[in-house]
């Protein structure tokens, strides 16, 4: 029975894992080129901020920039016990101002005051009382002036061209939401201007590397074109305001970014105002974010994104195929949650099912094979895709990589299995908490600021 089994969920796996590796590969034929127009879409970046000390001024660097006019950044300071706002203040100048009224639509946490920068006339700060990311989220959205809203973690560093390739996706009035590429910040050299992937780096940061690139540049590219993006990470995505007021905005959980991208889709199939709309993914928006450069930070964050998903689930039940299409319900019941998370307990039991019955060993093994096979095929894919959009590596460091892929399938990938078993036990059992991750924000690996000449132009 446990073999019937596992050779169903291993079809479903090949299916899956061909349909992500044929569309790029195919679809994205010859090397990207970003597009500009001339008219520019008003675009609000909001970037919630709790105990950001030691890394906020890498975010606000990144922001001076930006090759963009027509935008605002509002930080929301969600009640930070460190030096965060006394850090803003003085490198911005900031003064209280009566400029920000609310569009009173989305509850939120008490405001303290609003700060409006006497050096830089396109940044507001607002300063509240705690309520988390998803409370501040909410808070920015309320004062937010612009058409588009971008969200940003404090940790995340706006490629200069960013906001230009938003405003490109948004100019087709059906897009809602749309998803950027969320590059490892410790994966490049030089400067924000000038950014050059290395791969001499330690292997939790590489192993980071490899998924996120394959995640975005392969799986959100595919699930873009099926209209089935499941989530739009929190790190980097853009909104339309409109629309996230008719979803009442963001739901305080574990969560919020797969929360806020399952309520989009559902206000496209059951709000008759977003029938011909849909999600996108921007590969040529790019931020840069920090990620957790040792094995307990890394356990603490993948444990909070499956009870994230975990969470998902069950508060989307009674809508996946009748609220939220067939696509994506297909996408996120059949490969996500059957084939990443539920498959994972009889994967552990394969081990102690030939140790009692030896019969089928051949079988374990030819299923492993292919598994390997279309793992590092993947990871190759996600290599000749990333040089199209522009992420070229030197010899040097191609050479690095492609030595580490295999090395990477075997070893680091495996902790993908320890990690959805706790965090699925751990949701169960305390599904509010999550560990916040710990900035290092002096990372020799990160990529430096370049300020332009014109930096007192925002």
């Amino acid at each position: 029975m446990l073999l019937k089994i596992t050779l169903v969920l291993f079809l479903f796996y090949i299916f899956f894992q061909l349909l992500y590796i044929l569309y790029p590969l195919y679809a994205v034929s010859k090397k990207q080129k970003a597009t500009r127009l001339n008219q520019e879409k008003g675009i609000t970046v909001i970037i919630p901020a709790y105990n950001e000390e030691k890394i906020i001024l890498n975010c606000l660097e990144g922001i001076v920039n930006l090759q963009y006019h027509n935008y605002e950044i509002i930080f929301v300071n969600d009640g930070s016990n460190d030096n965060t706002l006394a850090i803003l203040k003085k490198h911005l100048d900031l003064r209280p101002t009566f400029q920000k009224l609310p569009a009173v639509k989305i509850p939120h946490q008490e405001i303290k005051d609003i700060y409006h920068s006497e050096l830089f006339p396109k940044i507001y700060l607002i300063d509240k009382v705690n309520g988390g990311k998803a409370d501040a989220l909410n808070t920015g959205t309320e004062y937010a002036a612009k058409e588009i809203v971008v969200t940003l973690d404090a940790d995340s560093i706006l490629d200069p061209n960013a906001l230009n390739a938003i405003n490109t996706t948004f100019a087709d009035k059906d897009i809602i939401a749309a998803g950027g590429m969320v590059q490892i910040k410790q994966g490049f050299l030089g400067s924000i201007l000038k950014p050059k992937p290395t791969f001499k780096l330690k292997g939790i940061i590489r192993y980071q590397i490899v998924q996120y690139m394959t995640a975005f540049y392969l799986h959100k590219l595919t699930q873009a074109k099926l209209n089935s993006i499941i989530v739009i990470a929190g790190a980097f995505g853009a909104f339309r305001k409109q629309a996230l007021f008719d979803v009442n905005g963001y739901r305080k959980t574990v969560g919020e970014d797969m929360d806020i991208t399952l309520k989009m889709h559902r206000l496209i199939k059951t709000n008759k105002n977003y029938r011909n709309s849909k999600l996108a993914f921007i590969p040529h928006a790019i931020c840069y974010t920090e990620c957790p450069e040792s094995f307990s930070e890394l356990y603490k964050q993948r444990i909070r994104w499956q009870k994230a998903f975990v969470d998902c689930v069950f508060y989307f039940k009674k809508s996946f195929f009748r609220q939220l299409g067939f696509r994506l319900s297909f996408f996120f019941i059949f490969e996500s949650l059957l084939l990443g998370t539920l498959n994972v307990f009889p994967i552990m039991l394969i081990p102690i099912a030939l140790i009692i019955n030896s019969n089928h060993y051949m079988v374990a093994v030819a299923l492993f094979s292919v598994t390997i096979f279309l793992s590092i095929y993947q990871s190759i894919v996600t290599i000749i895709v990333g040089e199209r959009f522009g992420i070229i590596y030197s010899n040097k460091h191609l050479k690095k990589l492609i030595v580490f892929i295999p090395f990477e399938t075997i070893t680091y990938r495996l902790m993908g299995l320890l990690f959805v078993i706790t965090g699925t036990f751990m949701y169960f059992r305390n599904k509010d908490s999550w560990h916040v991750s710990k900035r290092v924000g002096n990372s020799q690996h990160s990529i430096p600021i370049e300020v332009r000449q014109d930096k007192h132009a925002i």
